[in-house]
């Protein structure tokens, strides 16, 4: 079965529009098949921007599995000064994000890749909402090269609902951070900031 967190490129095309309005702003997004969440943007994703977007994310920001782009689009609108990079495995997903960040006139970078630690860069904030039907092991993983990836008192924030694994999610990142901060939570779902 083909699901959002693979490159298939034999999946038929079925690309569709809507608006979204968030903060008195009206985002415009294209999605397609293949792409978590074509037919809106989740809640779990509003949360996660909703709770981070007014703080201070520093200069250089990461939008890991990006999807087509509402996170790091949403959040560099409100945050100009920023560089956003914005990084999946899906190279559909990925020609979204670049085509929505021209529809919205923001200014990402996207970067294609299975390994993110082949970026070689260093980020002040990463943010992720994690593909949870991969299972833990590859959204560990993440955990694991985020964190390596984080300048000297980076942030890593994340979305998670409680019945898909928070509290085992929260217990892993205490091992890989001094600090772990539920930030939000609404619905279900909790942002967590981790951090050194």
């Amino acid at each position: 079965m083909s699901h959002y967190y693979t490159d298939n490129k034999d999946l038929p095309s079925n690309r569709r529009e809507f608006e979204y309005y968030f903060d008195d702003v009206v985002f415009r997004f294209t999605t397609d098949n293949g792409v978590f969440s074509k037919g809106k943007i989740d809640y779990g994703s509003y949360l996660l921007i909703e709770s981070v977007y007014k703080l201070n994310l520093g200069k250089q920001v990461l939008d890991l599995g990006c999807g087509y782009g509402p996170v790091g689009i949403i959040i560099k609108h409100f945050n100009s000064e920023i560089e956003v990079d914005a990084v999946d495995v899906n190279s559909r997903a990925l020609e979204l994000t670049k085509l929505n960040s021209d529809i919205n006139k923001v200014d990402i970078k996207t970067y294609l890749c299975e390994d993110i630690l082949t970026l070689n860069h260093k980020y002040d904030s990463i943010i992720l909402n994690p593909p949870i039907r991969t299972g833990k092991k590859v959204i560990y993983d993440l955990y694991e090269r985020s964190r390596l990836m984080l300048n000297d008192g980076g942030h890593f924030y994340i979305v998670i609902q409680k019945k898909q694994g928070a509290n085992s999610s929260i217990s892993k990142l205490e091992t890989l951070f001094n600090k772990v901060e539920v930030i939000n939570k609404d619905g279900g779902y909790l942002v967590i900031d981790s951090y050194n």
